[in-house]
């Protein structure tokens, strides 16, 4: 038994340093893994691989460390844990079907659900996981206010999504439109795990509105921070096929940036090859965001962003455990490496 649990723990070493968070997060798992189990047949076997190797679970984390802050936290915690798995089913069930229309290959590190089961499996995985989720926020949510801030946020991650594809290839994609892209692909979703955090647990709208906007900032240095990882590690490290979303017409923050300082159009003629870009000339492309300051310009706006959550914090949140906690972790995310 003890050995299980450490496997499981072993799942979850980006929590190693807050074990409160940690035990929460094993729990959460445990819920999602009861409910992808009890499916028969092949759509049970992909949902089953879909949660084999869980993320860094950031979003449900946002659900409890918010609801920590409310009056009714302690006797809403099998409550919260069960709506911060509905935010959880939903965050995968977005990224199966952004794995079908980007037709990856690779998830975390594994064939994603479309390679190895194909794409009708796929979707109905991730259809399943979206009635999961709705499920979940209905039967624990203390009114529809939660469930409707749930459709808006999911109606606004689908037009940021939408705006991505619109702008495959295109190498004239503004800064501003780049943050809107990123403030509805993960942002909104980020904020709505704090804002449900903090309201089901007694806050009051007013006050959980505040909660929303930390975890949009939050979200926006944490997705900032993953297209800076993309120019600054490896496949081995970073567990997915690196700048691979360029080929794909799919274009982040760094590179973005770079091609705005790219006078004499080198870059620009190399991104322009699309599909047909070898595997050296990625690499020249890596270095080119790095030598025209797309990391460092990213790396300044992901700095922006995580002062204006902490400032946020610091101006509605009190002046406790909680707060040093969501601080120190607001932190983390901002120097992480993977």
């Amino acid at each position: 038994m003890l050995e299980k649990r450490n496997n499981i723990k072993n799942k979850f070493t980006f929590w190693d340093s807050f074990p409160q968070v940690q035990k929460d997060i094993i729990e959460i798992n445990q819920i999602i893994l009861k409910h992808v189990n009890s499916v028969p047949g092949l759509l049970g076997q992909a949902l089953e691989d879909t949660f084999a190797v869980p993320g860094k679970m950031l979003r449900p984390a946002c659900v409890m460390l918010f609801g920590a802050f409310g009056p009714d936290a302690d006797q809403k915690q099998d409550e919260l844990k069960k709506i911060a798995t509905s935010i959880e089913t939903l965050h995968n069930a977005t990224l199966i079907h952004d794995d079908i229309i980007d037709e990856s290959s690779m998830r975390h590190g594994r064939p994603s659900i479309q390679t190895k089961y194909g794409k009708h499996i796929a979707v109905y995985a991730g259809d399943y996981l979206f009635a999961l989720s709705l499920t979940l926020l209905s039967e624990n949510a203390q009114s529809l206010h939660s469930v409707i801030a749930d459709g808006k946020t999911m109606q606004n991650i689908l037009v940021g999504e939408t705006e991505q594809y619109n702008n495959a290839y295109n190498i004239n994609i503004s800064e501003k439109e780049y943050l809107n892209q990123i403030k509805g692909k993960t942002g909104v979703l980020f904020g709505l795990a704090c804002f449900i955090g903090a309201y089901e647990s007694g806050i009051k709208v007013t006050k959980a509105l505040k909660a929303k906007q930390f975890g949009e900032y939050l979200g926006q240095a944490f997705q900032l921070r993953d297209d800076i990882l993309d120019y600054t590690t490896t496949s081995s490290t970073f567990k997915k096929p690196v700048l691979l979303d360029v080929k794909d017409g799919i274009y982040s923050g760094p590179l973005i940036f770079a091609l705005q300082n790219d006078n004499n159009n080198h870059l620009h003629e190399l991104v322009k090859m699309g599909k047909d870009l070898t595997q050296d000339q990625l690499h020249e492309i890596e270095n080119l965001v790095n030598h025209l300051g797309g990391v460092e310009r990213a790396q300044k706006l992901a700095d922006q962003y995580t002062e204006k959550a902490l400032a946020s914090l610091k101006k509605h949140w009190p002046d406790n455990e909680n707060r040093a906690l969501i601080e120190q972790l607001t932190g983390r995310l901002l120097k992480r490496q993977y």
